[in-house]
């Protein structure tokens, strides 16, 4: 590098330094300052009131999906007597209350109530013991079965005809 390049490069270093050291002590107005800290703030207040949303909205999505299947499953799930003991229906039949199966939560509009013979098993796997009479010698029992439209079975109950 010659002599002129590096003196004319030394006098605008040193410019530069001196321009700096004079806007050094310029700031932004008093108003200026003032708007521009009002706004910081207001885009913090902004924010947190979104963060407290978003964490509401969480809390309550939470909520209702922890609340929902419950109250579901409560009200599907009505309280019945014991299966032992033989509510009696209007044709002189005696019957057990009815029994939820797998498909018992699923709606079922157009239901019907199919009578049909099951094996003898059948009471036993329900809990229920006392409910045929011991010396009938037959391996089926009647039910009644609540089945959808859609073919699922829903509930079942047992049926006992007395004997004439």
């Amino acid at each position: 590098m010659s002599d002129e390049t590096r003196e004319s490069g030394g006098s605008l270093t040193a410019a530069l330094r001196t321009l700096a050291v004079e806007e050094e002590t310029l700031g932004a107005s008093p108003a200026v300052a003032a708007r521009l800290l009002e706004e910081v703030r207001t885009i913090g207040r902004v924010r947190r009131r979104r963060e407290n949303l978003i964490g509401v909205a969480a809390a309550a999505a939470l909520f209702i999906g922890m609340t929902v299947p419950v109250w579901y499953r409560s009200d599907a799930e009505a309280p019945r007597p014991a299966a032992d003991a033989p509510a009696a229906s209007t044709d002189a039949e005696l019957t057990t209350d009815f029994f939820p199966l797998t498909y018992g939560t699923v709606p079922a509009p157009g239901a019907q109530l199919i009578r049909m013979q099951v094996p003898r098993a059948a009471l036993q796997s329900f809990g229920v013991t006392a409910f045929h009479a011991a010396d009938d010698p037959s391996p089926t029992v009647l039910a009644d079965v609540v089945v959808g439209d859609d073919g699922l079975a829903r509930a079942v109950r047992f049926v006992r005809v007395p004997v004439r």
